[in-house]
Parts: C-alpha cells; sequence; structure tokens
C-alpha cells in the first residue's frame, strides 16, 4: 500500500499533467512549456510512486539525509526555471524594442508625406506609380 505521502505526491503529479494536457487542448500553453511541465509531473508521479528513487538523490548529492538532496535539487530546478523566464523576457524585451521603432518609423513617415496607409503598409498600388 502506498504511503500517505506517496499517494499525495501522485495525486499532485496527475493533475499537472490534466491541467497541462487541458491547456494544451484549449492552445493556451506551447509545445515547449507542454513539454517542460509534462516532464515535471512525470518525475513527480515517478518519485512519488517509486519511493525508493529518493535514495539516489541522496547518493547523488552525497547526503545524509533525504531532505537535505530534496532541497539542492528543488535549488537547482528553481536556478534553472529563474534563469530560462530571464531568457525569455529578455528575449520578449528585444521584440517589444523592435516593434516601437518600426511603428515609430511608419508615423514618422505617415507624418512627413500624408498618411498613406498602402505605403506603411508595403502594398503600394502599382496603378499609381507613373
Amino acid at each position: 500500500m502506498l504511503g500517505r505521502y506517496s499517494l499525495i505526491g501522485l495525486l499532485f503529479a496527475l493533475l499537472i499533467l490534466l491541467l497541462d494536457f487541458y491547456l494544451l487542448r484549449k492552445r493556451k500553453i506551447a509545445g515547449r512549456g507542454f513539454v517542460l511541465w509534462f516532464v515535471i509531473g512525470a518525475v513527480i508521479g515517478l518519485f512519488s510512486g517509486v519511493p525508493a528513487l529518493f535514495s539516489l538523490l541522496t547518493a547523488l548529492f552525497g547526503t545524509e539525509e533525504l531532505i537535505s538532496a530534496v532541497t539542492v535539487s528543488g535549488f537547482f530546478f528553481f536556478l534553472l526555471a529563474f534563469f530560462y523566464l530571464y531568457y525569455r523576457i529578455s528575449e520578449l524585451h528585444s521584440q517589444v524594442m523592435k516593434l516601437a521603432m518600426e511603428l515609430s518609423v511608419a508615423k514618422y513617415r505617415g507624418k512627413q508625406g500624408g498618411a498613406n496607409p498602402q505605403k506603411l503598409s508595403g502594398k503600394e498600388d502599382k496603378s499609381r506609380r507613373k
């Protein structure tokens, strides 16, 4: 019979997996995000279902107590997650700056030569060219 903590861990892993599939089906999560949360849910489920795997963590980190190994593993995971989030925010910031610059140039050109929306969109009417 599974222990109380193993059962709670399995239910939590199942909840993560169900939410992950639900968000993928509703197109609220991208492919990379789906894979990340699927792996996290699967690992939590695996470690909860087979508690003997925790002894691998203690051997890997060379600790005597399980809580130390879990704490170190959690710290490394969150550090990696923070790095990934910083990377994504930096990437999105660059895209926003590029779009703001393009919009500024388009508005400036619109003020200079009269607002010609076809010219701004890059679809100039060929019949007007002479």
